[in-house]
């Protein structure tokens, strides 16, 4: 079993005269959160990037926004493939699909720190307030903070024994909120099995753990999961691609960034996995997960 700490932060927010937003709004304040707290934290202005800062591994910008694998020792789970490991965090939007907000209209914006990352709680919360003053959207239109929740450090727990007999689940549905962009074989998935769901959350689970919580990783049986996984059928399925576009100012141009959102069943012999799933609810799965997709909801369990 590992335990993964995490703070729910929510904050309501409310226009200063309007905010005009994307259709999908977690990339826009991702970018000006990052932009606000890297302005605010950053010693060394001089550079424009943080891998050839000397102050790296002891700046709290970087180890939030960058997430750079430290270079000393072998990187498990093949990360040595990649120049990042997951943030520590996950920013939440607000759902609705309304863009114009006026003032007097308050959305609501939740991040869910993780890990190590819980005891950096004012930091986020101070880049919220300088991010309302620099203002988002079109236009930089600005905002301020009305209420700010913290639910305080809890703890998610994961559970890989095999269930007792008396734990029994066969059938469980989830509704896939904000795009889920999985990778199988060095492709993405446009038609989800539950194998890759597992997977996808097996990985995204164990990196978090062992770069933000813990690098004494018990061992976990994923093989047998993943085996396991396989077994599970899909007996019931909404889910469609959905494409949406976004401006990347590090990379100077747009993205599109598809993935799958509906509703989706799967049956079999799901009691191994529960633990697991219910832990994607919190944390997400797959790709740009930090600015909040791969978000999905439990929404019927059969047992």
């Amino acid at each position: 079993m590992i335990e993964i700490p995490y703070n729910l932060i929510d904050i309501y927010c409310e226009p200063e005269d309007e905010l005009y937003l994307p259709q999908f709004k977690g990339s826009s304040f991702r970018g000006v959160i990052g932009r606000t707290l890297r302005k605010a934290l950053c010693v060394l202005k001089s550079y424009e990037a943080c891998p050839p800062c000397p102050l790296k591994n002891k700046c709290y910008y970087a180890y939030l926004f960058e997430t750079i694998p430290s270079q000393h020792g072998p990187l498990p789970f093949n990360l040595h493939k990649y120049p990042a490991v997951p943030h520590p965090f996950v920013i939440e939007p607000p759902e609705e699909e309304k863009r114009l907000f006026t003032k007097g209209e308050v959305f609501a914006l939740r991040i869910i720190l993780i890990g190590k990352a819980t005891q950096y709680e004012p930091y986020f919360l101070l880049a919220i307030r300088y991010a309302g003053e620099h203002g988002i959207g079109k236009g930089n239109k600005k905002f301020y903070v009305v209420e700010y929740r913290s639910s305080g450090t809890q703890k998610c727990y994961l559970e890989f024994n095999e269930p007792s007999d008396k734990e029994n689940i066969s059938q469980i549905s989830l509704r896939v909120i904000t795009p889920l962009r999985l990778i199988h074989e060095r492709r993405l998935v446009k038609r989800l099995e539950f194998h890759h769901l597992i997977r996808a959350l097996l990985r995204r689970l164990t990196i978090l753990y062992y770069f933000h919580v813990n690098e004494a990783m018990p061992e976990i049986p994923a093989k047998r999961l993943i085996e396991q996984a396989m077994s599970v059928k899909t007996v019931n399925e909404s889910l469609r691609w959905f494409d949406w576009e976004r401006y990347s100012f590090r990379q100077k141009r747009r993205m599109t960034l598809g993935g799958l959102v509906g509703e989706v069943t799967f049956e079999g012999n799901l009691a191994p996995f529960y633990s697991i799933l219910r832990a994607g609810e919190i944390f997400h799965c797959g790709k740009n997960t930090s600015f909040g997709l791969g978000k999905y909801r439990i929404t019927f369990v059969k047992g």
